[in-house]
């Protein structure tokens, strides 16, 4: 089992075995061809383990999944907010710049909401370290 903990090329890998429903032989082979020459005991008990921690594993992939994209999205609206100051900068028309000072206003809000949600997601983080220092101590 100190395999499936220490080694995450070969753990992706198994789960590609699982995930293509390869059988024994087909999944040591493709193994093998990883350069992972390990036994049918030692693919079972990794097997084993991966199937047992699925639950622990998709909360991770849900987590980080959400702060990616949520980062993503923050990084997205001021790279907006910049090129908006850009054009703004750059137009000569006095009405296109008032149209372009607007919709700079109409993307704020959706920032301030990103900024608040990270706030919140800090918090809770926070408070989650802080409750698990409690039961240790």
């Amino acid at each position: 089992m100190v395999s499936f903990t220490k080694d995450k090329d070969l753990r992706l890998f198994i789960i590609n075995t699982l995930a293509t429903r390869m059988t024994r032989a087909e999944a040591l082979t493709y193994l093998k061809d990883k350069g992972y020459n390990i036994s049918i005991a030692q693919y079972d008990r990794i097997k084993t383990a991966i199937r047992d921690s699925r639950h622990s594993r998709l909360n991770e992939i849900a987590l980080n999944g959400f702060i990616d994209a949520h980062l993503e999205a923050i990084d997205t609206f001021i790279e907006i907010k910049r090129q908006m100051w850009i054009n703004y900068h750059s137009e000569q028309n006095p009405y296109k710049k008032v149209e372009i000072l607007t919709q700079i206003a109409n993307l704020q809000p959706y920032i301030n909401e990103y900024y608040a949600s990270s706030q919140e997601l800090m918090a809770d983080k926070t408070k989650e370290l802080k409750n698990s220092k409690d039961i240790v101590e």
